[in-house]
């Protein structure tokens, strides 16, 4: 991590900025984006506010990088980019990085992936690889669903990359097993919601999203504590 952070500071990366790269969980109001809204209270969690002030603007982005349906494969394909923004030929991924500029990426994809799991994995490593190449950390999340199957293949393939990389792992789908019904709702593959991401609350933590949310804000936290905070000294 510090190695790529150091490389993308070479080349003017923005240590406060961070973008989003998933599919149409990520596209809701209901993730991250409060912590820029202010429709949070920490609690207990107090200590992770640090983040939310250095990422400040990171949260309320919706980029480029999030799409409905966005599979693996999609990713560089230049058709998923939005035309408005994006250049011609250009995919999502390095849209995104040119117009954001982050220091970090959040990965979140795999509910759209039900194909062969070799796939999904060259696909990721892909896109690890122009990441890191690009100076932008990959923090790799796992997901609470088990849309391509019983056997979890895809949090699997998540995990082993994330291991093999020496990249950041956001597991949710651990903390996911500890909720009603995995914090799903009635289609099993979105979050359940709440009104805010109030964790002085104990109905708070049997909600998908803000207990996403949580866990990705300590993530996030724990980043800029280890990497971005350690090479600033």
């Amino acid at each position: 991590m510090r190695q790529i952070f150091q490389a993308g500071s070479q080349i003017g990366r923005n240590a406060h900025a961070f973008s989003k790269l998933g599919d149409s969980v990520t596209l809701t109001d209901h993730y991250l984006t409060r912590f820029d809204s202010g429709h949070y209270d920490l609690g207990p969690y107090a200590y992770l506010q640090p983040a939310i002030d250095y990422y400040s603007g990171s949260f309320s982005r919706y980029g480029v990088a999030t799409r409905v349906g966005l599979h693996a494969w999609s990713i560089f394909d230049p058709l998923w980019a939005n035309k408005e923004w994006c250049l011609a030929n250009e995919h999502l991924a390095a849209c995104e990085i040119r117009l954001q500029n982050p220091s970090v990426l959040l990965i979140k994809i795999g509910s759209n992936d039900s194909g062969p799991g070799s796939l999904f994995e060259e696909n990721l490593r892909l896109l690890l690889a122009f990441t890191i190449d690009n100076g932008v950390i990959p923090i790799l999340a796992t997901k609470a669903d088990r849309f391509e199957g019983p056997d979890d293949r895809n949090n699997i393939i998540i995990r082993r990359l994330a291991q093999e990389y020496a990249i950041p792992l956001w597991d949710y789908d651990l903390v996911a097993g500890t909720l009603p019904r995995r914090g799903l709702s009635g289609d099993d593959v979105h979050m359940t919601m709440a009104d805010a991401d109030d964790y002085t609350k104990t109905e708070t933590f049997e909600r998908g999203y803000p207990v996403s949310d949580l866990t990705a804000l300590m993530t996030l936290y724990e980043v800029m504590q280890e990497v971005i905070t350690a090479s600033d000294a």
